[in-house]
């Protein structure tokens, strides 16, 4: 079946060649590799590959314990997390999927600012969770047959960029299908420009038993490309997969006209079923945490809340948004995580009633507050903390009285995080919809409606939270709440600058926002270390309280 131009085009990015001193990004040259490999030797070895810089260092394109001892332990695929995790998580998936079926889990390429210039990669969290691989240009097949694969009843593929000298030079080692063998665990690894033909079998070829089934993100009609003039609704609300990428082409070409040389639709194109979509398989895996990701969560929001601590003591009269974003960048940074986990919100004043404010260039002015919404990554996983606090070091009195009443609300809803409470985030909202409407009502010496306080508070309290911020986004709200999950709480009020409301609250926004893990009875708060009660934060911005490493 002829393979479109687009999805040739997209997937010779795996494999570049170079030309005297400029790169080719989408060269046709043959990689250097061999075509397939199939593991036959331990999942973690010390071989020596082509690009290690020591004998016996096990070089990637990402940190290993063998060349970044200082942030994988040893047996650790991830920064806290095993070979060991990565190989039960993919077990309980296969236990979880219909016998015969194969899932089909794509990671992303790299995302181009302009020409050459490409941002930090990031890869896809699904492919991340099941393998922990993070270079680009890669894809993981598992196939399930209980009936054979060495009595573990499913064969797990990596396809991945081979490993190409010339081209390392410039970007760094990679994997390479050795490396998806020793270091990943794969059963079987292949180049990933044989992904095409592997699909092509996959959707042509009858599966085993009857309710096998294939399971894939990947779409299945032609996607649309970006249009400047459609709008793409708000920020928060993007689909976490992006729909225009070189992977999208990956299926939707099965559905070319019948006037192509390919008119027949495949045999199991009826058979594809959603990877993470509602009631799919993998959200409710990656929705119970297991306790190497919560001691990597611990990790992050630890890193995060001192991060918070060291940009309140850096604030004063004067200094700008863009400043405390630098700061906290780098306090994250230097602490061990691989950077902020999303553009943080550090609004001044009035900027803090718009709710996703990233512009982060206003100067902040003697009297006003500082609200800052960030967190960092850490071992591929978020935080998500929230912290408002005054520039000059001081609570106002109406400052005072409206973030005690923020807090107020926020420490009730935690204290409800727990599976006795036998409550899901729904409830946890109308919780905190009620109680602020309670505490507004009084400072604003009037009873609030609903339709006034949805403009108040016109956000939901909290998220599921992980390897994404805004993590399984298809899992209901209404979902209990279970030992294991993690969740943000954030309740906020962002008082309007009009008559309506007392002059001293005026344009004032005030969120506080917690990381927090369901137990049985309690729960923890992972954000613990970004203090919120305003004696310590005023101790903070004295310099009373240092900041720690």
């Amino acid at each position: 079946m002829k393979i479109p131009t687009q999805l040739t085009r997209a997937l010779a990015l795996a494999r570049p060649a170079t030309h005297g001193t400029s790169r080719i990004l989408f060269s046709q040259s043959t990689c250097l590799a061999p075509s397939i490999l199939t593991r036959s030797r331990p999942v973690l070895s010390a071989r020596l590959f082509a690009t290690s810089s020591k004998p016996g260092q096990l070089s990637l394109g990402q940190p290993s314990h063998s060349t970044h001892p200082h942030l994988i332990n040893k047996g650790d695929i991830t920064p806290g997390i095993s070979a060991t995790e990565y190989a039960l998580r993919r077990q309980r998936f296969a236990d979880s999927i219909p016998d015969g079926s194969i899932a089909i889990v794509a990671g992303y390429t790299l995302r181009y600012a302009t020409g050459g210039i490409f941002h930090e990669f990031h890869q896809n969290t699904d492919l991340f969770y099941l393998t922990g691989f993070n270079e680009p240009d890669a894809a993981m097949i598992l196939e399930k047959d209980t009936s054979k694969f060495d009595g573990k009843g499913f064969k797990y593929t990596l396809f991945v960029r081979p490993k190409d000298p010339s081209t390392e030079i410039w970007d760094g080692p990679r994997a390479g299908l050795e490396g998806a063998l020793e270091y990943f665990g794969a059963d079987s690894a292949h180049p990933i420009h044989k992904l095409p033909e592997r699909l092509l079998q996959v959707l042509k070829n009858p599966l085993p038993y009857s309710g096998a089934q294939i399971i894939t993100d990947l779409p299945t009609t032609p996607p649309m490309p970006p249009s400047g003039s459609a709008s793409l609704g708000h920020a928060a609300s993007a689909p976490s997969t992006p729909a225009w990428t070189p992977y999208a082409t990956l299926l939707s070409y099965m559905h070319e006209s019948s006037t192509s040389t390919t008119p027949d639709k495949p045999l199991n194109l009826y058979k594809v079923r959603t990877l993470s979509g509602y009631n799919a398989v993998l959200p409710r895996l990656r929705l119970i945490k297991s306790e190497q990701e919560i001691q990597v969560l611990r990790q992050s929001g630890r890193i995060a809340g001192r991060g918070h601590v060291e940009t309140m003591a850096a604030t004063k009269p004067g200094v700008s948004e863009a400043y405390l974003h630098s700061v906290m960048d780098h306090a994250v940074r230097r602490r061990g995580a691989d950077g902020l986990s999303y553009v943080p919100v550090v609004a001044s004043g009035k900027n803090a009633l718009i709710l996703h404010y990233v512009i982060n260039r206003h100067i902040a002015n003697d009297g006003d507050l500082i609200l800052m919404d960030a967190g960092g990554e850490y071992g591929g996983y978020a935080s998500d903390i929230t912290r408002t606090w005054p520039v000059n070091g001081k609570f106002t009195d109406p400052q005072k009285k409206l973030y005690s009443a923020v807090l107020k609300v926020q420490k009730a809803c935690i204290d409800k995080c727990n599976e006795r409470s036998n409550v899901c985030l729904e409830d946890l909202q109308n919780l905190a919809f009620e109680l602020l409407k309670v505490e507004c009502s009084k400072l604003f010496k009037r009873k609030l409606g609903h339709a006034e306080m949805n403009t108040l508070y016109p956000h939901h309290v909290g998220h599921w939270m992980g390897l994404d911020v805004h993590d399984i986004q298809s899992i209901n709200r209404s979902t209990k709440l279970r030992k294991g999950m993690v969740i943000t709480i954030e309740p906020g009020v962002y008082v309007p600058n009009t008559d309506n409301y007392p002059e001293e609250y005026r344009g004032i926004g005030i969120r506080i926002e917690d990381d927090v893990v369901i137990g049985e009875d309690t729960c923890i708060v992972l954000s613990a270390e970004a203090p919120k009660e305003i004696e310590d934060i005023e101790a903070v911005c004295a310099g009373l309280v240092g900041t720690r490493d």
